[in-house]
């Protein structure tokens, strides 16, 4: 987002001005271009692994398999959770445009710059008060299990397309639901 930001504060990171009724417009340069591409790639590398992240990170934090109420929890979590993001979403496409369209790109994109940045101060701030696991496994090792699973099951004959199959529990055999079930 700070480098997104320093495209509109940095004359030498963006075309220069022109006006398109009496004069053809420069293009950006291909650093110019360069930079900005850079910029979009950490703001999509940096969604991609906070947004996955933070769901279970905060489910995490929730779940205690003490309390009777667990599961409603859980899902009040959830809920809550993806209200939180549908508002994000509506006040980046509201209220931030807002602020670019009458206050400028300066302005606009530096306050969601600020906003990210209080979230990381705050992030960091309430580190100590956060229940973090202890990982068991490594990560290699799950994946290497999928690969193995996956060329074991390579030559299992799947059951005829739309068609439920599920085993029940403690049993090899396969069941398929009834028609009453349907």
């Amino acid at each position: 987002m700070l480098l997104l930001w320093l495209t509109t504060m940095i004359p030498e990171l963006k075309p220069p001005h022109c006006n398109q009724l009496t004069e053809a417009c420069k293009p950006s340069t291909h650093s110019q271009f360069a930079f900005l591409i850079f910029a979009f790639m950490f703001i999509s590398i940096g969604a991609g692994g906070v947004r996955p992240c933070s769901l279970a990170f905060g489910a995490e934090q929730i779940d205690n398999k003490n309390n009777p109420n667990n599961e409603r929890a859980l899902e009040s979590f959830f809920g809550w959770y993806y209200a939180a993001s549908a508002m994000a979403v509506l006040v980046a496409f509201t209220v931030i445009v807002y602020i670019q369209d009458h206050a400028g790109w300066k302005v606009g994109f530096g306050v969601p710059m600020i906003l990210m940045l209080l979230s990381v101060i705050l992030f960091f701030v309430a580190s100590s008060l956060y229940i973090k696991t202890k990982v068991t496994n490594s990560i290699f090792t799950s994946f290497v299990q999928v690969l193995v699973a996956a060329y074991m099951n390579r030559k299992v004959v799947a059951g005829p397309p739309n068609r439920w199959h599920h085993l029940r529990k403690d049993s090899a055999t396969t069941t398929v639901p009834t028609e009453r079930l349907r």
